[in-house]
């Protein structure tokens, strides 16, 4: 399913939420955040990201939203409850870094992780793509935003 794009690291655990995020814990308390390789697939090549603004989200909270090269919008959500502590600024200055690399140096934002709890309701790679496999189609994935017409969402 996946292209083999992406960029491991030993012994870091990697989470993945419903909405298309992945989380890599780097310790008990930090971590990176990006959207998915496969999202990045389906919803072409990014062409615009809004980066979350440091401070503090609660899980599931928007954080961020992108832009595709066919004018959709889709917001980022939070994967865990913290604090985002830097940004990439890197994908500021290069948008194709998430193309190229959205599971690895295309990463969006670093956490402090606040509640460790939360990590139990996180997907292991396995279960992300089982999620994939059985529950989606192309015409399912998260509904595109209007970003105005929700502005008070984000």
């Amino acid at each position: 399913m996946f292209n083999g794009r992406r960029f491991m690291m030993k012994n870091i655990e990697i989470k993945y939420t419903t909405t298309h995020e992945w989380i890599e814990f780097l310790n008990s308390k930090a971590c990176n955040v990006g959207i998915t390789e496969r999202i990045q697939e389906i919803y072409s090549s990014v062409v615009f990201i809004e980066l979350p603004i440091l401070g503090e989200y609660e899980q599931g909270e928007i954080i961020g939203r992108i832009e595709t090269s066919d004018g959709r919008n889709f917001y980022i959500y939070a994967p865990v409850t913290g604090e985002v502590y830097e940004i990439n600024a890197a994908i500021e200055d290069d948008i194709e870094l998430l193309n190229r690399f959205p599971e690895g140096d295309g990463w969006i934002c670093k956490f402090r992780l606040e509640n460790s709890n939360e990590i139990d309701t996180l997907l292991s790679r396995k279960e992300y793509e089982e999620h994939e496999e059985e529950e989606l189609n192309e015409d399912e994935y998260l509904p595109e935003t209007n970003f105005y017409d929700n502005i008070e969402d984000y």
